[in-house]
């Protein structure tokens, strides 16, 4: 298991623990993750915290979609590995307690999007994000760019162009998240004990209310229909050969 579910005091915290590969995620890894995450809204606690060992999350799992450019059609990539994908961020949306992203390392591409679709976020001193996805040729497949619009829709363009590294400071200048110390997670933990001393039904409403300009699911399609042309594509194969050396 790839994924680390771990209850205590007022948090639910779920770790991806893939450091060998920067918890860089296929489908088979977000499976994992949706069911810890469906795991842990079930308990009594305030916040449900995902962070990673190492990295947050480095983005999708090269090799694997190398493999899946190489052999599936575009139609396949979208129904079967972008609606596996994608079920990480319906994860969030589902959830019925508040979601945190701790980020104590690198959030790449998948992993900012992952962490858009938590209700807040704490950058810790070695925490950062970037778009990422336009290096590699592709989109926020997993409806990211819907996610990126609920805090500042202009924010794309910015971080589309300059794919600079957002750490604590800027993100908060930027209102992408909160300044995490001592660390990220420490800084969640602090925020799922004060949450805590609400009653669970409280905290559902509010989750409730806090949710409703979620993306639609015409835009999780829209994104899913490019993605799995792009991925399928000719450009991307040869990306991704050059990359691993093949």
């Amino acid at each position: 298991m790839g994924v680390k579910l771990e209850v205590e005091g007022g948090a639910a915290t779920v770790t991806l623990d893939w450091p060998e590969k920067r918890n860089s995620l296929n489908p088979s890894d977000a499976r994992e993750i949706v069911s810890a995450m469906e795991t842990a809204g079930q308990q009594d606690v305030g916040l449900v915290i995902v962070t990673g060992n190492g990295a947050f999350c480095s983005g999708g799992d090269l090799p694997a979609f190398a493999e899946i450019s190489a052999t599936c059609s575009p139609e396949e990539v979208r129904d079967t590995v972008y609606g596996t994908m994608q079920q990480i961020i319906r994860a969030f949306q589902r959830c019925p307690l508040p979601t945190a992203a701790a980020v104590d390392g690198p959030a790449i591409g998948l992993g900012l999007d992952i962490a858009l679709a938590a209700d807040m976020r704490f950058i810790g001193p070695d925490g950062w994000m970037m778009q990422g996805w336009a290096k590699a040729g592709l989109v926020h497949g997993v409806g990211g760019i819907g996610l990126l619009r609920r805090l500042d829709g202009s924010l794309l363009w910015r971080l589309l162009a300059d794919q600079e590294r957002i750490g604590p400071d800027l993100a908060e200048e930027l209102g992408l998240g909160e300044k995490g110390e001592p660390s990220g997670l420490a800084a969640a933990l602090q925020r799922a004990e004060n949450l805590a001393s609400n009653p669970r039904h409280l905290l559902e409403s509010y989750v409730q209310l806090a949710r409703e300009d979620w993306p639609g699911d015409d835009h999780f399609d829209t994104a899913a229909d490019i993605q799995g042309r792009l991925i399928s594509s000719a450009e991307f194969r040869a990306l991704t050969a050059k990359v691993l050396g093949k």
